[in-house]
């Protein structure tokens, strides 16, 4: 049987190797948290890019929905939407009328309203035009486009308030 002893086979006494210290070192540390930073930076951007992203298909989405409501207020009514002198037609910046006589009027200025309180700079168009034998109508619907981030070009037509700081969406009603 062998003994164990804490000698070696010299006989002097066995010492261990000196330890290495164990743990992270303050460069390691920092290192560590650089990288950190960068990856929530990154993050935040996709956030904040998909705000962006969620408020204009919002806006796109109640710009699509407003000017169907309007054609569906025109079928209904098609006497006033077909005359010569439709008191549904209207031109950017146009005032609703205050204090509407006709359904026509209640229908434009509900819906100017509700183009008004539903997006941003809201706005609406209805022109009409005859050919063939059949009346057309244009309803359009612009808002401001200035949402989120921009990019300098961006940025610079929504401080100019040009046509590019608008997007439109066109339907057209054939009655």
């Amino acid at each position: 049987m062998q003994h164990c002893s804490n000698q070696s086979a010299q006989g002097l006494p066995h010492t261990r190797s000196p330890r290495r210290p164990t743990g992270f070192s303050l460069i390691e540390v920092l290192v560590t948290l650089v990288i950190l930073a960068f990856g929530l930076l990154g993050i935040a951007g996709l956030m904040v890019s998909g705000i962006s992203n969620t408020a204009s298909s919002e806006a796109l989405s109640k710009a699509s929905q407003l000017a169907g409501d309007m054609a569906d207020r025109m079928r209904a009514n098609p006497a006033a939407a077909l005359s010569a002198t439709s008191e549904y037609i209207t031109a950017y910046g146009d005032d609703a009328p205050a204090n509407p006589a006709t359904i026509a009027q209640a229908d434009k200025k509900a819906w100017l309203d509700a183009l008004a309180a539903q997006l941003p700079l809201g706005d609406g168009k209805i022109t009409s035009s005859v050919g063939a034998g059949q009346r057309k109508i244009d309803i359009e619907v612009r808002w401001s486009n200035c949402l989120g981030t921009l990019n300098d070009a961006e940025s610079t037509s929504c401080k100019d308030n040009s046509a590019a700081a608008f997007r439109t969406v066109s339907l057209e009603l054939r009655l």
